[in-house]
């Protein structure tokens, strides 16, 4: 009981080691796959703020540069400065306190019929949505609009010169921004996949993508806030390969848990058939002994009676010498049994192959029967017909064969009163049939009833004792002749088995 309760609590503990490995090992996993994409996601997120600075910088410097470099005074120079300054931007206006743009106080590189019509467009349309009023001294503002369909880019400042306030707003160049500078930030050859969008979606530059897991938006902060900047991985290939890696993890953490889990199984099911076993092999033992003892007994008693001259005449005491040879005769069968089941345990089987008369066989194992067929109540009829052809066989363990088939229709089937023995020739092999009529056996249990120790349920119901040996030692002896054996039988029919061996003469038979 104690060995029971340690292995079962072993087969627990492994089961909840192999359990929590699956559990750790698959969170492992998991966590790693989760680390890793937010050190790609902050990494892509990083870079993307680095590509904006790296493009708004810039634009902020040279917005700085003609805001310090205007001078309301010379307004006049006020193309030149612009010219001198490189800076990229399509118009520059000065406007005083009253947000009116001053004399001479605006340049374009529009034409001139456009560029004057532009003008009356900023003073009515952009001025007021740009909030001039709010602005406080030196400070720079910005305004990112999309006006009649098309986007503009407006940088201001409010300065002042004495008493004087003024205002310079500075028209950015979109287009140069576009097709010039983002060209240089996002390179066709970088190992991501850029994009910038407008408020809507629509693709301003890039290569159009789908949204990807990794994928980072960030909107421009200090220019065109209404633009935002997608980052992605370009090779799929690698985002591919970890969800098939993670696909891996798991499938091998499946199965290392699939291979304890049914090795547990296999150990449970060996120790149960161990368990089984055992309690067979008790069965056994203490059948046996039954079955040895009573002989013994009988031996015992009748030999003690010749022994102490206790018997009338000396017809008794030939009686009683015969019922001591017939037990002896039992008694070696059993051994005999015995023996031949620990060669099967050990795998050692040595058999003396010979050419020989199945009729002979057969003929002594009913003779040695006689006195149990007779003390049963039963008659036993033998049928041999004159044409059986020779084979190979081991005589003594042929006889041990057909006696216990006779044996087990003696003691399983006295009911029927008769046993049937006989044997022919039926294409390259000979038959021999023991037939009893009998209760049958449970066609269930047909194929059982050869595995050693196993007795039927019917039999194990019924006061009659056996060691479960006697017909796998039958099945045994019928391999080692390059046979076979089997039975036919329905309840309340009778029994009939079958043990068949190969005619050909010229069949080299060895020990098995």
């Amino acid at each position: 009981m104690r060995r029971l309760l340690v292995i079962n609590t072993l087969i627990f503990a492994v089961l909840a080691s192999a359990i929590a490995l699956a559990y750790y090992g698959y969170s492992f996993s998991a966590e790693a796959s989760h680390r890793e994409r937010a050190i790609i996601h902050d990494t892509t997120r990083e870079l993307a703020e680095e590509k904006i600075i790296g493009i708004e910088s810039p634009l902020l410097d040279a917005d700085e540069k003609l805001f310090s470099s205007i001078d309301p005074e010379r307004l006049t120079e006020l193309e030149s400065v612009v010219r001198n300054l490189r800076a990229p931007v399509t118009s520059v206006f000065v406007l005083g306190a009253d947000f009116k743009v001053l004399p001479s106080g605006y340049v374009s590189t529009r034409l001139a019929d456009e560029g004057l019509s532009f003008l009356r467009f900023f003073q009515s349309e952009v001025v007021p949505a740009l909030g001039l009023g709010q602005l406080a001294e030196g400070t720079r503002g910005h305004e990112h609009l999309t006006l009649g369909g098309r986007p503009y880019l407006f940088s201001f400042s409010r300065r002042s010169t004495g008493a004087r306030a003024y205002y310079v707003v500075v028209e950015a160049d979109l287009p140069h921004l576009v097709a010039n500078v983002f060209p240089q930030f996002f390179g066709v050859r970088s190992p991501r996949l850029y994009q910038v969008v407008d408020e809507s979606g629509e693709l301003v530059f890039g290569m159009p993508f789908r949204e990807r897991g990794s994928m980072v938006e960030i909107p421009f902060a200090e220019t065109v806030s209404g633009w935002r900047l997608r980052v992605a991985q370009r090779d799929e290939g690698t985002q591919a390969a970890r969800g098939r890696r993670t696909v891996i993890d798991v499938v091998l953490i499946g199965l290392a848990l699939a291979v304890i889990t049914s090795g547990l199984a296999v150990l449970l099911y060996a120790l149960r058939r161990e368990r089984k076993a055992n309690a067979l092999k008790s069965d056994f033992i203490s059948n046996v002994s039954h079955e040895l003892k009573t002989p013994l007994s009988i031996i015992s008693m009748f030999g003690e009676m010749l022994a102490s001259g206790r018997v009338k005449t000396p017809a008794q005491a030939t009686e009683y010498a015969e019922v001591i040879w017939r037990e002896s005769v039992r008694l070696a069968r059993l051994i005999d049994n015995v023996l031949d089941f620990a060669k099967i345990e050990r795998g050692v089987d040595v058999y003396e192959f010979a050419s020989g008369d199945v009729g002979e066989v057969l003929a002594r194992a009913v003779e040695l029967s006689t006195h149990r067929l007779a003390a049963a109540g039963m008659t036993c009829a033998l049928e041999l017909p004159p044409d059986l052809p020779p084979v190979r066989l081991d005589g003594n363990a042929l006889t041990l064969a057909v006696l216990n088939l006779v044996d087990n229709a003696i003691k399983y089937a006295a009911d029927g009163k008769r046993i049937e023995v006989s044997a022919r020739a039926e294409g390259d092999r000979v038959v021999i049939r023991v037939r009893d009529f009998g209760p049958g056996i449970d066609p269930e249990e047909h194929d059982r009833i050869f595995e050693r120790f196993y007795r039927a349920r019917a039999v194990r119901l019924k006061p009659i004792r056996g060691s479960g040996i006697g017909l796998a030692l039958v099945e045994r002896i019928a391999h080692a002749h390059h046979g076979g054996v089997a039975v036919e039988s329905a309840l309340g029919e009778g029994s009939t088995f079958s043990l068949w061996l190969p005619a050909d003469a010229s069949r080299d038979m060895t020990a098995a």
